[in-house]
């Protein structure tokens, strides 16, 4: 029940929606000297959501054959929409983090992950629009990679604000009330409540017409 009394705890709490558009520019991908990735995916994910790139082809350097680069010439953009968590009295929001992973897909298709590397997305939130500079380093997953880059822009547009309303609460105390067997595997609900969550403001929207409360 862990999910749920995660949900139980953001009662009351301000949740605030955000944009955030990541624009790639540079891939570097160093590898060992018996392997070369076919082409090399950048997906963006958290739990069950992906937002993947196309597939772009590793360009091996002409000084060291084994560091090679993905190069956009222009800009490949990837949206996500995140809501962020913060007590009445905190400065700060909660920690949310994504992960970037790079990929290889091989060319009938499959994909196997290479590296990965997470964000903290509340560093970048801010009220007012912004575009950031990220240089980020990977962590290998394989041991065909020595090391890997990606540097893109981040940018942030503040969307819309809103609160934990009854109407969730009655929610979650009919899901507490359902038997176990009915619930299914907490774990899949987990990741299915990352998409409520971002639904949540959307609806806070609409009680906020009957409650007298405005944006």
């Amino acid at each position: 029940m862990a999910s749920v009394w995660k949900r139980l705890q953001r009662v009351g709490k301000h949740a605030s929606k955000f944009q955030f558009v990541a624009s790639y520019q540079e891939l570097m991908v160093e590898c060992t000297k018996k392997w070369q990735p076919d082409k090399l995916v950048v997906v963006w994910t958290r739990r069950s959501r992906r937002k993947s790139s196309k597939a772009h082809s590793w360009q091996p350097g002409i000084k060291n054959p084994y560091r090679g680069v993905v190069v956009w010439p222009v800009p490949e953009n990837i949206e996500i929409t995140v809501t962020l968590f913060k007590d009445p009295h905190a400065e700060e929001f909660e920690d949310k983090e994504w992960t970037f992973v790079i990929e290889n897909e091989s060319p009938s298709g499959r994909r196997k992950a290479l590296a990965t590397s997470s964000i903290n997305m509340k560093q970048y939130a801010s009220p007012m629009p912004t575009q950031t500079d990220v240089k980020l380093k990977f962590k290998p997953l394989s041991k065909k990679v020595v090391s890997a880059t990606l540097q893109f822009s981040l940018s942030c547009i503040f969307l819309r604000e809103g609160k934990a309303t009854d109407e969730d609460m009655q929610s979650l105390a009919s899901l507490m009330s359902m038997k176990q067997a009915d619930i299914g595997n907490l774990d899949d609900f987990e990741e299915d409540n990352e998409e409520d969550d971002e639904n949540r403001v959307d609806q806070e929207e609409k009680a906020a017409k009957i409650t007298g409360w405005f944006y």
